[in-house]
Formats: structure tokens, sequence, C-alpha cells
């Protein structure tokens, strides 16, 4: 909107996006405009107010997010056959998706579910994998002091310290272990 120098057009985006906005979110639904770029920067007293109104704003749960799962993908894995893929790389693919569910719970089968630039899709099944960073319990936090297996950084599919979760495994990467070296010796 910066580039907009008309004053009647500027004023009937500013409409438009506040509607558009009110009907996503919700009615009411604050939007902030700037006035425009100076000098590189933004005025200091807009991003003052913007920061103030952030800081002390309430949240607001939204209604579809407590109707509505929905997942947050750490990784997609393709299960189709690579031969089929590469007779028809049209055809429509079987994939696998990691990650953690929020909301309600999802539907155990032929659930539709929609995917930003892929559309909607059916589940064929939804599988529940233990948690390999539970909550502390209170046995746990009745300890004084960490233990150092408990120091150690766990990230689940995520690449950090190596470990990795699937369906039926658990992948373990330690470097330099079972790599052989430069010399052909384990």
């Amino acid at each position: 909107m910066d580039l907009i120098k008309k004053q009647s057009t500027l004023k009937d985006t500013k409409k438009r996006i506040k509607h558009r906005f009110w009907t996503e979110i919700y009615q009411g639904a604050k939007l902030f405009t700037l006035s425009g770029v100076l000098n590189g920067r933004y005025p200091d007293t807009e991003i003052n107010l913007l920061s103030r109104f952030i800081s002390v704003m309430k949240f607001r749960p939204l209604v579809f997010r407590n109707q509505h799962p929905y997942l947050l993908a750490d990784r997609l894995q393709d299960l189709t056959p690579r031969e089929l893929i590469r007779e028809n790389p049209k055809m429509d693919r079987t994939i696998t998706l990691y990650g953690y569910l929020r909301g309600p719970n999802l539907p155990a089968r032929n659930a539709k579910v929609h995917i930003p630039g892929a559309g909607d899709l059916e589940i064929k099944e939804v599988e529940r994998l233990k948690d390999p960073c539970p909550l502390p319990t209170l046995e746990s936090e009745r300890r004084r002091k960490m233990g150092e297996k408990a120091k150690l950084i766990h990230a689940p599919m995520s690449d950090v310290g190596g470990v990795m979760y699937d369906k039926d495994a658990v992948y373990v990467n330690v470097p330099g272990s079972f790599s052989k070296g430069g010399d052909g010796k384990s």
C-alpha cells in the first residue's frame, strides 16, 4: 500500500482489506495501517503505538481453532514407489505426515482434510505415536538437580540431537561410531 499515491484509492483499499480481515478473523478485529516508509523506516510514533497495542492486548481464542483439528507437520514422507512416479508423474500419491496435532482429535478414518496448495484430501489412517519427550512427572519435579541424561537436547523430528522417529522405529545418528575412517578401519 506504500506505492498507492491517490488518497481515494488508498482509502478504498484499506476498507476492502479491513472487511476481508473481519470475515477471516472476527468482526471488529483491530487492523493497523502505517502511513508509509520515510527514509527507509516506518515512523517511530506509529511503531510505538502498534507495540503498545500488542503488549496490552487480550488473547481472544478463535472459535474455528477450538472446533477443528489442525496439524503442524514436521516431516513428510512419500510412500509411492519411485518407478510408478517415473512412469506417471501426475498420479495420486500416498504420503505420511509426522507432526503435532492441536485442537480436537482427528477422525481415525475417511476424514477430509485441507492442505494449502494441495486441496482437499482423504485420510486413510491416523496413528498416535508415543510422545518421545513427555511432560515432567511429579517424581521428576521433586528432584533438586537435573541428571546429565535430562540435560541432553531432545528435539524429535527436527534433526537436532541425531534422533529421528518413524512409525515403527527410532533412528539414532551417532557420528563417528559406525562410520569408516580414512584408512578403511572402523
